[in-house]
């Protein structure tokens, strides 16, 4: 069985688009669902639950095509339009592009020159303050908005520069302040200063005053070590002048004290040998006695 669901049919006019029939076209499609609506399955009413299945998906498909038979119809006309106009979009586009990269340019360079402008004015009020300069700026800073031409304008000056220029006075003086906290801190305790102000540009006022302290204790037990080492060795040295004392002239062990005996000399028993000569010329005869001399032997002779 045919679906019996009449299709809205489109009109045209002065631009205008009108669909007539649609209201006999929903009332056909909500009789088809009515009529093939809650079936219960069963082994008897199979056969007539498929066909209200059939009808039903019959009535979708054939409302989906007309739908997209419509729709691309009616859209033909723009997308031809739609074409023409994404052609042109991309020739206005490319165009826009190629005068960028100049426009980029120009822009870059108003930008550098309100840049300079502002360095201008912050330069004189930086030494006017006696304080480092600032150097850091972004884009937001630069827009023309903040600017009468390459001059901060007042509104500007009050809402950043100034309070910035304030942010920096007030590091200068806290560091001073530091550095004679420090200084003074530091001479007390009997060291040199210079080391420790070096420390305030990545060290807190607290921290460095601990460094110090900790300083302190370390020179106070290394000098109480050199106290005990040189005390011990003053000991030392008085034990050794006591037992030299003590001693006299002899010697004695500096390690135990103990009195060193010196050693007895060795008498080497001596020997009587007459010696005769039986031929020598006096030459020979003077080395032979030069020789006994020297040696320490006692000889006589006779002729």
């Amino acid at each position: 069985m045919a679906n019996e669901l009449a299709q809205p049919k489109v009109d045209v006019k002065d631009g205008q688009i009108n669909f007539k029939n649609v209201d006999q076209f929903k009332s056909d499609f909500e009789q088809i669902i009515q009529r093939n609506s809650n079936f219960i399955v069963t082994d008897e009413t199979l056969t007539g639950s498929k066909k209200a299945r059939a009808e039903l998906r019959n009535a979708a498909k054939e409302s989906a095509s007309w739908r997209s038979k419509i729709k691309a119809e009616l859209l033909k006309p723009f997308d031809e339009v739609a074409e023409i106009a994404i052609s042109f979009e991309k020739k206005a586009k490319s165009a826009a592009d190629a005068i960028d990269s100049d426009v980029k340019v120009f822009d870059e360079a108003e930008k550098q020159k309100r840049l300079d402008g502002l360095k201008t004015y912050i330069d004189a009020r930086a030494k006017e303050l006696g304080i480092e300069t600032i150097t850091e700026f972004n884009d937001k800073h630069l827009i023309k908005g903040n600017f009468n031409g390459t001059k901060p304008k007042q509104k500007f000056i009050d809402e950043f520069i100034e309070p910035e220029l304030a942010r920096l006075v007030s590091e200068k003086e806290l560091k001073i302040a530091n550095i004679a906290a420090v200084r003074n801190y530091a001479e007390s305790k009997g060291f040199d200063p210079e080391g420790y102000i070096h420390s305030l540009d990545f060290k807190t006022l607290a921290q460095i005053m601990g460094d110090i302290d900790g300083d302190v204790e370390r020179k106070k037990r290394r000098e109480e070590a050199e106290k005990a080492i040189a005390e011990m060795e003053a000991k030392k040295e008085q034990k050794r002048l006591d037992r030299a004392k003590s001693a006299g002239d002899k010697k004695f062990d500096e390690e135990t004290g103990e009195i060193i005996q010196n050693p007895q000399p060795v008498v080497e028993k001596t020997y009587n040998r007459t010696l005769y000569i039986i031929e020598a010329t006096s030459a020979q005869l003077n080395q032979l006695a030069n020789y006994m001399k020297s040696n320490g032997i006692a000889f006589r002779g006779e002729k």
